[in-house]
């Protein structure tokens, strides 16, 4: 778990560095739950590749359904209303230094992703 634990303090960091928002989500039920509406379409065998939602008729890959439930997962628990820079420089290990004193962060945009530097002028 030491290996996994390292990998994951490394992607945040790099995450950061790159302007790019990075959360850990519950990955259960990913491929049993529809992610236009939110239905729980159940259990599929592994031969069945579609994901066919019969509640409002979405139909996609299964792998990219899954991928596409968990990018709601993270986006609702975490993103909405949160900046790169807070998730770096909180005291939960996501910065690239432990931080001994927190630096309070404003939230000036709810985008995911933050350009660093500006063209203009160039």
């Amino acid at each position: 778990m030491l290996v996994l634990d390292n990998f994951i303090t490394i992607l945040k960091w790099v995450a950061w560095k790159r302007d790019v928002f990075v959360n850990e989500v519950d990955k259960n039920f990913t491929s049993q739950i529809c992610p236009n509406c939110g239905f729980h379409t159940g259990k599929k065998t592994l031969d069945v590749r579609e994901h066919n939602c019969p509640e409002c008729g979405y139909k996609t890959h299964r792998d990219v359904a899954a991928a596409q439930v968990i990018r709601n997962r993270g986006v609702e628990e975490y993103a909405l209303g949160h900046s790169v820079s807070e998730n770096a420089c909180g005291d939960d290990g996501t910065g690239a230094l432990p931080s001994y004193q927190s630096v309070k962060q404003e939230i000036l945009s709810a985008s995911l992703r933050i350009p660093r530097y500006s063209d203009v002028g160039a």
